[in-house]
């Protein structure tokens, strides 16, 4: 199956400050998030999410996310993992459906959060062997 890096989601308690660091020390051009109409609890607060989109992938969503960690982000949105709390990894895949069958199939347990924060992507998160948060995608519609 291929797949690919869609972003990494990091946790900062100034969203502000790290935003900063980006953009100024490395010269990273901050965007703008676009909400799904399905959209979830995600915060749009400047002081809460930052996207700095990735402009060799054709910018939008694919990049660098920046989040403060939030404890209501999981009960708030009906998942089992909290993906705004040590940062996680995201891959987009070609058939999030077989991902979440092998997944089962394994009885690993995942957080199947539908189309809630970026228009179009599918999430899924599970935990790997050595607890890193994995955000597992697919671009639907």
């Amino acid at each position: 199956m291929s797949w690919s890096i869609h972003h990494v989601n990091l946790q900062t308690t100034d969203v502000r400050k790290t935003a900063a660091f980006y953009s100024t020390v490395l010269g990273m051009e901050e965007g703008a998030w676009s909400f799904p109409r399905t959209r979830g609890y995600i915060p749009a607060n400047p002081d809460q999410l930052a996207l700095f989109p990735d402009p060799s992938k054709g910018g939008g969503h694919r990049g660098l996310h920046l989040i403060a960690p939030d404890p209501r982000f999981a009960q708030e949105n009906g998942l089992m993992h909290n993906p705004s709390i040590g940062g996680h990894l995201a891959i987009e895949v070609p058939d999030l459906g077989a991902v979440m069958a092998r997944l089962s199939a394994a009885g690993i347990p995942f957080s199947d959060a539908g189309v809630f924060a970026i228009p179009g992507l599918h999430n899924i998160y599970a935990y790997d062997p050595a607890m890193n948060l994995v955000e597992i995608n697919q671009t639907v519609g």
